[in-house]
């Protein structure tokens, strides 16, 4: 019986007659994906990946739901176009987990706010894999909580899992990074840092007059 090649082998993936690839990490229901695609949309050598740990985020990105005679039924997704984009479950925690695509071959991998959600012990081996998608000169936006952010200061007592590392009333986690770790992380993946920095902002909400500093 003759080998049957799979889609890696003959070089058929989604995506694979794309000249500029971008991966988004946990990208939710969509609130970055349908933005990017509407830039890209005029660029069909683009192409988008997009993944979520959450299958039910990643259905969202695919169909939107409407009322039908008394019923909410699925549609497709006016914005969400098969040929520029490919949503997916996936963990990426999970290193023995493949991707539909193979390795080197990304331009831009969007990790925002998703980092932080992952126990620490694990996000070192998270940044290695997502590295190696990345074909040379690729490069990896990453954007995430800083330490001492007034989030991390408004925990209260028994949210604390270990240092700088919290639970969040809904289950959801949070870590607050530093500069350092985050160059030490992603330098020991392989990757030149060209940009790292602390974005300080103050938020008042003028109706209770309370002051945030993020």
């Amino acid at each position: 019986e003759k080998h049957k090649k799979g889609p890696m082998e003959t070089g058929l993936f989604p995506g694979s007659n794309a000249t500029f690839r971008i991966l988004e990490v946990g990208c939710g229901a969509g609130n970055s994906v349908f933005p990017i695609l509407n830039t890209l949309q005029n660029s069909p050598e683009s192409f988008l990946y997009c993944c979520d740990f959450a299958s039910g985020a990643v259905e969202l990105v695919k169909v939107c739901y409407s009322w039908e005679s008394y019923q909410l039924m699925p549609k497709s997704h006016s914005s969400y176009r098969a040929t520029q984009c490919f949503a997916f479950v996936h963990d990426v925690c999970d290193d023995g987990l493949p991707y539909p695509f193979p390795d080197g071959i990304l331009d831009v991998i969007l990790l925002v706010f998703v980092l932080s959600s992952i126990h620490p012990d694990r996000m070192q081996g998270v940044v290695n894999r997502l590295s190696k998608l990345l074909k040379p000169g690729g490069m990896l936006l990453f954007r995430d909580y800083g330490r001492y952010d007034k989030t991390q200061l408004r925990f209260k007592k028994g949210h604390c899992l270990s240092e700088n590392f919290y639970v969040r009333g809904d289950g959801t986690r949070a870590y607050f990074f530093t500069k350092g770790e985050v160059h030490s992380m992603f330098c020991k993946a392989s990757l030149d840092e060209k940009q790292n920095l602390v974005d300080r902002r103050l938020q008042v909400n003028r109706k209770k007059q309370v002051k945030m500093h993020r």
